[in-house]
Protein backbone atom coordinates (compact mmCIF):
# COMPACT_ATOMS: atom_id res chain seq x y z
CA UNK A 1 0.00 0.00 0.00
CA UNK A 2 1.63 3.20 -1.34
CA UNK A 3 2.21 5.87 1.23
CA UNK A 4 0.21 9.42 1.73
CA UNK A 5 2.49 11.82 -0.60
CA UNK A 6 0.97 14.95 1.52
CA UNK A 7 3.69 16.74 3.72
CA UNK A 8 1.55 17.14 6.79
CA UNK A 9 0.87 13.60 7.13
CA UNK A 10 2.11 10.86 8.82
CA UNK A 11 2.20 7.57 10.44
CA UNK A 12 0.99 6.95 13.93
CA UNK A 13 3.16 5.75 16.34
CA UNK A 14 2.96 2.58 17.74
CA UNK A 15 1.19 4.20 21.30
CA UNK A 16 -1.68 5.70 18.77
CA UNK A 17 -1.77 2.65 17.11
CA UNK A 18 -2.77 0.36 19.78
CA UNK A 19 -5.13 2.70 20.83
CA UNK A 20 -6.92 3.08 17.41
CA UNK A 21 -7.01 -0.62 17.17
CA UNK A 22 -8.10 -1.32 20.27
CA UNK A 23 -10.90 0.91 20.60
CA UNK A 24 -12.10 0.20 16.76
CA UNK A 25 -12.30 -3.21 16.83
CA UNK A 26 -13.19 -3.37 21.32
CA UNK A 27 -14.33 -0.03 21.92
CA UNK A 28 -12.22 0.11 24.95
CA UNK A 29 -8.43 0.86 25.91
CA UNK A 30 -5.81 -1.71 24.80
CA UNK A 31 -4.96 -4.89 26.75
CA UNK A 32 -1.35 -5.60 28.35
CA UNK A 33 -0.36 -7.86 25.06
CA UNK A 34 -1.01 -4.18 23.24
CA UNK A 35 0.27 -2.44 25.02
CA UNK A 36 3.05 -4.80 25.07
CA UNK A 37 3.89 -4.32 21.23
CA UNK A 38 3.42 -0.50 21.73
CA UNK A 39 6.08 -0.72 23.50
CA UNK A 40 8.21 -3.34 21.53
CA UNK A 41 7.51 -0.96 18.09
CA UNK A 42 5.48 -4.51 16.92
CA UNK A 43 2.74 -2.41 15.88
CA UNK A 44 4.39 -0.34 12.95
CA UNK A 45 3.47 -2.61 9.57
CA UNK A 46 0.26 -4.43 8.17
CA UNK A 47 1.14 -8.06 8.98
CA UNK A 48 1.89 -6.66 12.46
CA UNK A 49 -1.07 -4.50 12.46
CA UNK A 50 -3.01 -8.02 11.16
CA UNK A 51 -1.62 -10.10 13.86
CA UNK A 52 -3.12 -8.02 16.61
CA UNK A 53 -6.33 -7.67 14.69
CA UNK A 54 -6.95 -11.66 14.18
CA UNK A 55 -6.43 -12.04 17.79
CA UNK A 56 -8.04 -9.38 19.17
CA UNK A 57 -11.33 -10.63 17.01
CA UNK A 58 -11.26 -13.97 18.93
CA UNK A 59 -11.93 -12.13 22.23
CA UNK A 60 -15.29 -11.42 23.60
CA UNK A 61 -14.81 -7.55 23.79
CA UNK A 62 -14.88 -7.97 19.89
CA UNK A 63 -18.67 -9.20 20.05
CA UNK A 64 -19.71 -6.26 21.85
CA UNK A 65 -18.15 -3.67 19.48
CA UNK A 66 -19.55 -5.59 16.67
CA UNK A 67 -23.58 -5.79 18.20
CA UNK A 68 -22.71 -1.73 18.74
CA UNK A 69 -22.52 -1.35 15.38
CA UNK A 70 -25.11 -3.21 14.42
CA UNK A 71 -27.69 -1.38 16.90
CA UNK A 72 -26.79 1.75 14.69
CA UNK A 73 -26.67 0.49 11.35
CA UNK A 74 -29.94 -1.28 11.26
CA UNK A 75 -31.28 1.99 13.26
CA UNK A 76 -32.60 0.02 16.68
CA UNK A 77 -32.22 3.03 19.20
CA UNK A 78 -35.50 4.12 17.52
CA UNK A 79 -37.03 0.69 19.90
CA UNK A 80 -36.64 3.04 22.81
CA UNK A 81 -39.61 5.08 21.47
CA UNK A 82 -41.33 1.98 20.41
CA UNK A 83 -45.01 2.24 21.58
CA UNK A 84 -47.32 0.28 19.62
CA UNK A 85 -51.50 1.29 19.83
CA UNK A 86 -53.58 -1.23 22.11
CA UNK A 87 -56.67 -1.66 20.20
CA UNK A 88 -54.61 -1.98 16.86
CA UNK A 89 -51.68 -4.43 18.18
CA UNK A 90 -53.10 -5.74 21.77
CA UNK A 91 -50.33 -8.63 21.76
CA UNK A 92 -47.57 -5.75 22.24
CA UNK A 93 -46.43 -4.87 25.56
CA UNK A 94 -43.28 -3.59 26.57
CA UNK A 95 -41.30 -6.63 27.68
CA UNK A 96 -40.95 -7.18 24.25
CA UNK A 97 -38.41 -4.41 22.95
CA UNK A 98 -35.35 -6.55 24.78
CA UNK A 99 -36.94 -9.59 23.45
CA UNK A 100 -36.70 -7.80 19.90
CA UNK A 101 -33.67 -5.93 20.80
CA UNK A 102 -31.70 -9.47 21.99
CA UNK A 103 -33.00 -11.16 18.99
CA UNK A 104 -31.75 -9.66 16.69
CA UNK A 105 -27.99 -9.24 18.69
CA UNK A 106 -27.73 -13.05 19.07
CA UNK A 107 -28.43 -12.97 15.76
CA UNK A 108 -25.50 -11.12 14.21
CA UNK A 109 -23.35 -12.17 16.66
CA UNK A 110 -24.11 -15.86 15.68
CA UNK A 111 -23.56 -15.33 12.00
CA UNK A 112 -20.41 -13.52 12.60
CA UNK A 113 -18.44 -15.32 14.70
CA UNK A 114 -20.31 -18.58 14.67
CA UNK A 115 -21.38 -18.43 11.19
CA UNK A 116 -20.92 -18.56 8.10
CA UNK A 117 -19.71 -14.28 9.12
CA UNK A 118 -20.97 -12.79 5.47
CA UNK A 119 -23.33 -10.13 4.94
CA UNK A 120 -25.54 -12.68 2.76
CA UNK A 121 -26.45 -14.47 5.70
CA UNK A 122 -27.53 -11.66 7.98
CA UNK A 123 -29.91 -10.51 5.16
CA UNK A 124 -30.94 -13.69 3.44
CA UNK A 125 -30.20 -16.98 6.55
CA UNK A 126 -33.12 -19.41 7.42
CA UNK A 127 -32.76 -18.79 11.12
CA UNK A 128 -32.81 -16.45 13.70
CA UNK A 129 -32.75 -16.57 17.58
CA UNK A 130 -35.75 -16.67 20.22
CA UNK A 131 -36.43 -17.78 23.96
CA UNK A 132 -39.24 -19.30 24.84
CA UNK A 133 -40.93 -15.93 25.41
CA UNK A 134 -40.22 -14.60 22.03
CA UNK A 135 -40.98 -18.37 20.44
CA UNK A 136 -44.81 -17.61 22.17
CA UNK A 137 -45.59 -14.02 20.92
CA UNK A 138 -44.06 -14.81 17.16
CA UNK A 139 -46.46 -18.18 17.32
CA UNK A 140 -43.49 -21.04 16.92
CA UNK A 141 -44.69 -24.15 16.98
CA UNK A 142 -42.09 -26.26 15.58
CA UNK A 143 -40.42 -28.96 17.48
CA UNK A 144 -37.25 -26.80 17.96
CA UNK A 145 -38.96 -24.40 19.59
CA UNK A 146 -37.14 -22.98 23.06
CA UNK A 147 -38.71 -24.01 26.69
CA UNK A 148 -36.29 -21.52 28.06
CA UNK A 149 -34.74 -18.16 28.66
CA UNK A 150 -32.18 -18.60 26.64
CA UNK A 151 -31.82 -17.74 23.37
CA UNK A 152 -31.35 -20.05 20.78
CA UNK A 153 -31.14 -21.20 17.03
CA UNK A 154 -34.87 -21.13 15.41
CA UNK A 155 -35.19 -22.40 11.75
CA UNK A 156 -37.84 -20.29 9.98
CA UNK A 157 -40.11 -20.57 6.89
CA UNK A 158 -37.72 -19.19 4.28
CA UNK A 159 -40.91 -18.71 2.27
CA UNK A 160 -41.81 -15.74 4.96
CA UNK A 161 -38.90 -14.93 7.09
CA UNK A 162 -35.14 -14.36 5.93
CA UNK A 163 -32.49 -12.72 8.10
CA UNK A 164 -32.51 -9.42 9.82
CA UNK A 165 -35.15 -7.45 7.96
CA UNK A 166 -38.02 -10.03 9.35
CA UNK A 167 -37.07 -9.79 13.21
CA UNK A 168 -39.36 -8.11 15.29
CA UNK A 169 -37.03 -5.24 15.86
CA UNK A 170 -36.22 -4.02 12.33
CA UNK A 171 -39.99 -3.95 11.80
CA UNK A 172 -41.49 -2.62 14.65
CA UNK A 173 -38.91 0.44 14.93
CA UNK A 174 -39.29 1.04 11.43
CA UNK A 175 -43.68 1.36 11.83
CA UNK A 176 -46.17 3.74 12.88
CA UNK A 177 -48.03 3.18 16.67
CA UNK A 178 -51.22 2.17 14.65
CA UNK A 179 -49.48 0.93 11.51
CA UNK A 180 -46.94 -1.02 9.55
CA UNK A 181 -45.26 1.73 7.23
CA UNK A 182 -44.14 1.53 3.69
CA UNK A 183 -42.11 4.65 3.74
CA UNK A 184 -40.06 3.96 6.94
CA UNK A 185 -39.03 0.39 5.41
CA UNK A 186 -38.37 1.12 1.75
CA UNK A 187 -36.18 4.23 3.42
CA UNK A 188 -34.41 1.85 5.23
CA UNK A 189 -33.10 -0.36 3.07
CA UNK A 190 -32.29 2.65 0.56
CA UNK A 191 -30.27 4.70 3.19
CA UNK A 192 -29.07 1.86 5.35
CA UNK A 193 -28.24 -1.00 2.59
CA UNK A 194 -27.89 0.97 -0.75
CA UNK A 195 -26.13 4.04 1.03
CA UNK A 196 -28.55 6.20 -1.27
CA UNK A 197 -29.17 9.64 -0.02
CA UNK A 198 -33.07 10.54 -0.64
CA UNK A 199 -34.04 14.13 -1.52
CA UNK A 200 -35.85 16.02 1.44
CA UNK A 201 -39.40 17.26 0.89
CA UNK A 202 -40.06 20.48 0.31
CA UNK A 203 -39.90 23.06 2.77
CA UNK A 204 -43.77 24.21 2.29
CA UNK A 205 -45.10 20.66 2.04
CA UNK A 206 -47.34 19.18 5.00
CA UNK A 207 -46.87 15.97 5.63
CA UNK A 208 -50.08 14.38 6.84
CA UNK A 209 -50.60 10.50 7.27
CA UNK A 210 -54.27 9.52 6.23
CA UNK A 211 -56.17 8.48 8.81
CA UNK A 212 -56.47 4.65 9.53
CA UNK A 213 -59.22 3.58 7.18
CA UNK A 214 -60.80 -0.32 8.17
CA UNK A 215 -61.77 -0.74 4.44
CA UNK A 216 -58.79 -0.57 2.63
CA UNK A 217 -55.03 -2.29 3.44
CA UNK A 218 -52.55 -0.44 4.04
CA UNK A 219 -51.01 -0.56 0.91
CA UNK A 220 -54.44 0.83 -0.54
CA UNK A 221 -53.66 4.08 1.25
CA UNK A 222 -50.12 4.15 0.87
CA UNK A 223 -50.83 4.09 -2.74
CA UNK A 224 -52.77 6.79 -2.81
CA UNK A 225 -50.38 9.33 -1.35
CA UNK A 226 -47.93 8.03 -3.65
CA UNK A 227 -50.20 9.15 -6.62
CA UNK A 228 -49.49 12.63 -5.15
CA UNK A 229 -47.51 15.01 -7.95
CA UNK A 230 -46.34 16.35 -5.01
CA UNK A 231 -45.04 13.30 -3.10
CA UNK A 232 -44.53 10.86 -5.93
CA UNK A 233 -40.98 11.62 -6.29
CA UNK A 234 -39.49 10.70 -2.92
CA UNK A 235 -42.35 8.02 -2.50
CA UNK A 236 -41.60 5.97 -5.64
CA UNK A 237 -38.15 5.54 -4.43
CA UNK A 238 -39.56 4.14 -1.05
CA UNK A 239 -42.73 3.02 -1.09
CA UNK A 240 -42.53 0.02 -3.69
CA UNK A 241 -39.87 -1.44 -1.74
CA UNK A 242 -41.52 -1.05 1.26
CA UNK A 243 -45.10 -2.76 0.04
CA UNK A 244 -42.99 -5.69 -0.10
CA UNK A 245 -42.85 -5.87 3.81
CA UNK A 246 -46.42 -5.75 4.10
CA UNK A 247 -46.82 -9.47 4.93
CA UNK A 248 -45.62 -8.06 8.31
CA UNK A 249 -47.39 -5.89 10.52
CA UNK A 250 -46.53 -3.15 13.16
CA UNK A 251 -44.88 -5.82 15.42
CA UNK A 252 -43.48 -8.05 13.62
CA UNK A 253 -46.32 -10.89 13.34
CA UNK A 254 -46.42 -12.05 9.90
CA UNK A 255 -50.17 -12.09 7.85
CA UNK A 256 -51.79 -12.58 5.07
CA UNK A 257 -55.00 -10.35 5.43
CA UNK A 258 -55.63 -7.06 6.95
CA UNK A 259 -59.36 -5.78 7.08
CA UNK A 260 -60.47 -8.48 5.10
CA UNK A 261 -58.57 -8.45 2.06
CA UNK A 262 -55.69 -10.52 1.00
CA UNK A 263 -51.98 -8.45 1.58
CA UNK A 264 -50.10 -8.02 -1.32
CA UNK A 265 -46.49 -8.01 -0.82
CA UNK A 266 -45.51 -7.46 -4.33
CA UNK A 267 -42.46 -4.58 -4.42
CA UNK A 268 -40.14 -3.25 -6.65
CA UNK A 269 -37.27 -1.64 -6.39
CA UNK A 270 -36.72 1.59 -8.90
CA UNK A 271 -33.73 3.34 -9.87
CA UNK A 272 -30.83 1.15 -9.22
CA UNK A 273 -29.14 -0.97 -12.21
CA UNK A 274 -28.16 -4.09 -9.82
CA UNK A 275 -30.43 -4.84 -7.51
CA UNK A 276 -34.09 -2.74 -9.65
CA UNK A 277 -37.01 -4.95 -10.53
CA UNK A 278 -40.01 -6.73 -8.72
CA UNK A 279 -40.20 -8.47 -6.54
CA UNK A 280 -42.56 -10.54 -4.24
CA UNK A 281 -42.38 -10.63 -0.12
CA UNK A 282 -39.16 -9.51 2.12
CA UNK A 283 -37.65 -12.84 1.52
CA UNK A 284 -36.94 -12.69 -1.94
CA UNK A 285 -35.95 -9.19 -1.60
CA UNK A 286 -33.71 -10.16 1.17
CA UNK A 287 -32.17 -12.86 -1.31
CA UNK A 288 -31.96 -9.95 -4.03
CA UNK A 289 -29.97 -7.98 -1.79
CA UNK A 290 -27.53 -10.84 -0.37
CA UNK A 291 -25.81 -11.07 -3.65
CA UNK A 292 -25.75 -7.34 -4.33
CA UNK A 293 -21.92 -5.75 -4.62
CA UNK A 294 -23.91 -2.29 -3.94
CA UNK A 295 -24.92 -3.85 -0.46
CA UNK A 296 -21.95 -4.91 0.16
CA UNK A 297 -19.86 -1.87 -0.50
CA UNK A 298 -22.55 0.53 1.80
CA UNK A 299 -21.81 -2.10 4.09
CA UNK A 300 -18.27 -1.36 4.06
CA UNK A 301 -19.10 2.60 3.70
CA UNK A 302 -20.83 2.00 6.75
CA UNK A 303 -18.16 -0.09 9.00
CA UNK A 304 -15.54 2.82 7.32
CA UNK A 305 -17.71 5.42 9.20
CA UNK A 306 -18.67 3.56 12.74
CA UNK A 307 -14.90 2.80 13.36
CA UNK A 308 -13.29 5.48 12.25
CA UNK A 309 -16.03 7.88 14.15
CA UNK A 310 -16.48 9.82 10.59
CA UNK A 311 -17.67 10.31 7.38
CA UNK A 312 -15.27 9.49 4.36
CA UNK A 313 -14.32 12.08 2.22
CA UNK A 314 -12.33 12.62 -1.11
CA UNK A 315 -9.10 11.81 0.70
CA UNK A 316 -10.13 8.56 1.34
CA UNK A 317 -10.88 7.43 -1.86
CA UNK A 318 -7.94 4.72 -2.43
CA UNK A 319 -8.52 3.47 1.73
CA UNK A 320 -12.31 3.37 1.06
CA UNK A 321 -11.53 1.39 -2.65
CA UNK A 322 -9.25 -0.90 -1.17
CA UNK A 323 -11.95 -1.79 1.42
CA UNK A 324 -14.38 -2.06 -0.74
CA UNK A 325 -11.94 -4.98 -2.79
CA UNK A 326 -10.73 -6.90 -0.05
CA UNK A 327 -14.36 -6.90 1.36
CA UNK A 328 -15.82 -8.05 -1.89
CA UNK A 329 -12.84 -10.96 -2.44
CA UNK A 330 -13.59 -12.75 1.00
CA UNK A 331 -17.64 -12.57 -0.27
CA UNK A 332 -18.71 -10.33 2.46
CA UNK A 333 -17.05 -11.79 5.73
CA UNK A 334 -17.58 -9.42 8.06
CA UNK A 335 -14.21 -10.49 10.31
CA UNK A 336 -12.18 -9.86 7.32
CA UNK A 337 -13.61 -6.55 6.33
CA UNK A 338 -12.73 -5.53 10.40
CA UNK A 339 -9.08 -6.73 9.39
CA UNK A 340 -9.05 -4.74 6.63
CA UNK A 341 -10.10 -1.54 8.37
CA UNK A 342 -7.08 -1.71 10.19
CA UNK A 343 -4.88 -1.78 6.95
CA UNK A 344 -6.29 1.40 5.26
CA UNK A 345 -3.96 4.46 4.86
CA UNK A 346 -7.06 6.35 6.64
CA UNK A 347 -6.30 4.25 9.58
CA UNK A 348 -2.39 4.13 9.94
CA UNK A 349 -1.63 7.92 9.58
CA UNK A 350 -3.01 10.88 10.66
CA UNK A 351 -2.67 14.81 10.29
CA UNK A 352 0.06 15.92 11.81
CA UNK A 353 -0.62 18.40 14.47
CA UNK A 354 1.75 21.39 14.80
CA UNK A 355 1.93 23.36 18.18
CA UNK A 356 0.96 27.19 17.82
CA UNK A 357 -0.56 26.33 14.30
CA UNK A 358 -3.79 27.30 13.19
CA UNK A 359 -7.17 24.72 14.14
Amino acid sequence: MPSPVEADVVLLDDWETASRLSYLLWGSMPDDELFAAAASGKLRTPVELEAQARRMLEDPRAREAVRTFHEQWLGLGHLEAVSKDPIAYPNFYPGLIPLWREETAAFVENVIFDGAGDVDSLLAADYTMMNAELAEFYGVTSPDAPTGTEFVKVKVDPSERAGVLTQGSLLASHAKGDRSSPVLRGKFVREQLLCELLPLPPNDLVITPPPLDSTKTTREQFEEIGANPDCAGCHLMMNPIGFGFENFDAVGLYREEQNGKTIDASGEVVGNDEVGGEFNGVAELAERLAGSEDVRSCVAAQWFRFGYGRGDTEADICSMDNLQETFAASGGNIKELLVALTQTDAFRYRREVVAGGDQ
